[in-house]
C-alpha cells in the first residue's frame, strides 16, 4: 500500500498501490466495499474532499521495476457515491 486516505463523515477508507488499484474498505467489519477502480500506473497519492464526494488519485510510477518507460504522472478526480463509501450494516453470525 503506498497511501490511504479516510473518508471524512463515515471513517472508511481507500488504499492504493503499485498495482495501479484504488480500494475502498470499512475497516469496523474488515470488508472490501467495491471492486477495485484501476489506474494506468501505482497509485502515489490518494485524497478525500472535505464532502467525502470526490477522491482525488495521483498515478505515478514509483520504480517498483526499475527505471522503465511509464505512463505520465497524472492526477484523477473521482466522484464517489454514498453506496461506495459508507459501511454496511454489520450482519450478525448465526448461532
Amino acid at each position: 500500500v503506498n497511501s490511504l486516505a479516510f473518508h471524512p463523515t463515515y471513517g472508511t477508507f481507500a488504499t492504493g498501490g503499485c498495482d495501479g488499484k484504488v480500494i475502498m474498505w470499512d475497516g469496523q467489519n474488515k470488508k472490501r466495499l467495491q471492486a477495485p477502480w484501476s489506474y494506468p500506473t501505482s497509485i502515489a497519492g490518494l485524497a478525500f474532499n472535505p464532502t467525502g464526494a470526490i477522491l482525488a488519485v495521483a498515478s505515478s510510477y514509483t520504480f517498483e521495476e526499475g527505471d522503465k518507460e511509464a505512463p505520465p504522472d497524472q492526477v484523477f478526480f473521482r466522484s464517489v457515491s454514498d453506496q461506495e463509501v459508507r459501511p454496511r450494516p454489520k450482519q450478525a453470525n448465526p448461532a
